[in-house]
């Protein structure tokens, strides 16, 4: 049993990324930006690490780690950009995204790295790709939320024109009236993820929630997952597997 905890302290310890918190943050309220540049960081550590044996002159190695570099830079770059229609720098990091990934499948060709880690670093590295698109339709990419009290604080006082209202009956229908404003917003939203779902599936083909959450990064593993069973209930998402190894795809 010893030996086992070794083995695993001795794996745990080996692992190239670093996951102790970091203090200094630049992406504000940009949740997104901020995901994105820790994904990235773990690719480009990955690239380093996968180039060490090549020779320093070799250009698909200078050339590899230098987009590297670059996609680190353009992403923090994005930090007020990430849902911006047109940004220069969001289409340059989707352009050094793509350019990684062919120098990856270069080296591959070339036997510099293996098959299956030329696999496994395209996948990582296209989903990097897949995740700043979706992020564009997010509010998680808003680099600043507004506070009422922040437009409010020194001035006029919100009127409170309920109070001043005797008529019982008047306040009973205002209540309903907004609880069905609020029910309708509700269902409203939960149209909004359905149909962010079903187009993922149709475009993507059959996903498990992990897939379909990267996706919609708006949105987290519940709540994709409460989505998902309504829609199974509702016959337009079909179900394979169970429980972690559950599948996803629309229905026939």
């Amino acid at each position: 049993m010893d030996e086992i905890k070794d083995i695993q302290k001795s794996q745990q310890e080996a692992s190239p990324f670093d996951e102790s918190p970091v203090r200094t943050q630049p992406f504000g309220a940009n949740v997104s930006a901020e995901r994105a540049y820790g994904r990235a960081e773990k690719i480009v550590t990955a690239l380093y690490l996968l180039t060490n044996h090549i020779a320093p002159e070799e250009p698909a190695r200078v050339s590899l780690r230098e987009t590297g570099n670059l996609l680190l830079k353009n992403i923090l770059l994005l930090r007020d950009e990430m849902r911006s229609a047109g940004s220069t720098n969001f289409k340059d990091t989707i352009a050094t995204i793509r350019h990684a990934i062919s120098l990856i499948r270069i080296l591959g060709a070339s036997g510099y790295i293996s098959a299956q880690n030329m696999r496994v670093m395209v996948e990582a590295t296209d989903e990097l790709g897949n995740f700043l698109n979706a992020s564009q339709r997010t509010t998680l990419s808003e680099s600043h939320v507004f506070s009422k009290d922040e437009f409010l604080a020194g001035g006029v006082p919100e009127r409170r024109a309920l109070k001043d209202i005797k008529d019982s009956e008047y306040k009973k229908d205002k209540t309903q009236s907004k609880m069905s404003d609020i029910i309708g917003h509700k269902s409203d939203l939960s149209d909004v993820r359905a149909n962010g779902i079903v187009n993922v599936l149709k475009s993507q083909g059959e996903l498990g929630i992990k897939d379909i959450s990267s996706s919609l990064p708006e949105y987290s593993e519940k709540m994709i997952q409460r989505e998902l069973a309504r829609l199974v209930d509702q016959g337009q998402v079909q179900k394979t597997g169970s429980k972690r190894w559950s599948r996803y795809s629309l229905a026939k």
